[in-house]
């Protein structure tokens, strides 16, 4: 990070802060790389999704994301409130991954009988990778 640069304030944080996260997808997997200090913040550097494995992804508001039961327990991840909640939160069956930092839109992805039960990520593009991810999931 550059001298001087600040956190985010609200609305839209800085984009390097976003686009250290990469979504690619493939038929049977969606894979989800961490990079900069989203990596740093989540402890935690690639997720590997079974396609099989999603149920659904969509694109919304992250103030409207419920959250999960048991979710106020974080580890490994750093929260600070109204600015950061990134890494694993909850217990299974109830685990969540989190790397979101002030975004107004998140993609969430839902997912059956695997680590997590819910990924919330601050993409670019939410709506369109949730689109995408969806094609892959059926």
């Amino acid at each position: 990070m550059a001298v001087g640069a600040a956190f985010p304030t609200a609305g839209q944080p800085p984009s390097f802060w976003v686009m250290s996260i990469e979504v690619s997808i493939e038929p049977e997997f969606v894979h989800v790389e961490l990079g900069g200090i989203n990596a740093l913040l989540a402890l935690k550097r690639r997720l590997d999704l079974p396609a099989g494995q999603i149920v659904r992804s969509r694109a919304m508001a992250r103030r409207d994301v419920p959250r999960g039961e048991g979710t106020w327990l974080r580890a490994p991840g750093t929260y600070v409130p109204g600015l950061v909640r990134h890494g694993s939160y909850g217990r299974p069956p109830h685990r969540e991954f989190w790397a979101v930092f002030r975004q107004e839109r998140v993609l969430v992805i839902e997912l059956r009988d695997w680590d997590y039960a819910r990924l919330v990520l601050a993409v670019e593009q939410p709506e369109l990778l949730a689109a995408n991810i969806a094609s892959v999931s059926r």
